[in-house]
């Protein structure tokens, strides 16, 4: 316990430190997100690194990054490489390439957005890390204490019911103030009101959906990069989520 509560406050510290220096430093730490979670997924679902998917996916990655207007470009790209790879390599499976495709639009739409967020107002995209955060601890502690009755136990067997429902209530009423205290961002009151009852909601959900492709693995962690906490995939599983759905919010309602 020691030492997640230590490594959760040095990532809190760095991600703070990131969105307040902004520049070199964000640009950074997007960069390092991008590469390590590829690396850490090609490295548990093909039991080994491998440098050709790992090219063909950060170069995918970071085309949606940076050149989303072509998104569907890159995606057909990288969806008939990773195919081509499957005809010709037996040990690469369809399922193996079809959920590495999947990741890497998921983390490329995810990056994506939060470089955009950051760009639009850095405290906003600060308040969809607090809903991440503040929904895994309550849920944890709420489910520690108060937790009898299981959630999804073929997906998560920790996680409970009562803890679903108390990081659910504490993310949004502490998100929404963190919205209201910065005055919405200058962005209209109702996008946070529904944003802060969708987004806790949507934070477990990427949590289960992480923990169903760990379990499909048969590993515990994407890696042992940060202790208590695994890897950089098991920190940011439920913001990739989260991040997404705002920006498709965002996009929707402004």
């Amino acid at each position: 316990m020691s030492k997640r509560i230590i490594s959760g406050a040095i990532i809190a510290i760095i991600t703070i430190l990131a969105l307040y220096f902004d520049g070199y430093l964000f640009s950074g730490m997007l960069a390092f997100i991008g590469l390590y979670s590829i690396y850490e997924y090609i490295n548990v679902s093909n039991k080994f690194f491998n440098i050709l998917l790992y090219v063909i996916t950060a170069l995918s990655v970071f085309g949606l990054i940076y050149f989303n207007n072509y998104s569907n470009v890159i995606i057909t790209i990288e969806l008939i490489l990773l195919l081509t790879i499957a005809v010709f390599d037996k040990d690469k499976t369809y399922v193996d390439m079809a959920g590495l495709l999947l990741f890497s639009i998921l983390i490329g739409f995810a990056l994506y957005y939060m470089n955009h967020i950051e760009h639009l107002n850095k405290w906003m995209l600060g308040y969809i890390f607090i809903i991440s955060y503040l929904t895994d601890v309550f849920a944890f502690f709420t489910g520690k204490f108060f937790g009898k009755h299981k959630l999804i136990e073929r997906v998560s067997p920790k996680k409970t019911i009562e803890g679903s429902v108390g990081g659910f209530v504490f993310g949004c009423i502490c998100s929404f103030l963190w919205a209201y205290y910065f005055k919405f961002f200058g962005y209209p009151s109702y996008l946070f009101l529904i944003s802060s009852i969708l987004l806790p909601i949507i934070s477990e959900i990427g949590d289960l959906v992480f923990s169903l492709i760990k379990r499909h693995y048969e590993v515990k962690d994407f890696s042992n990069l940060i202790p208590g906490h695994g890897g950089i995939l098991d920190r940011l599983d439920s913001i990739i989520f989260c991040i997404i759905t705002f920006g498709v919010l965002l996009t929707i309602i402004v």
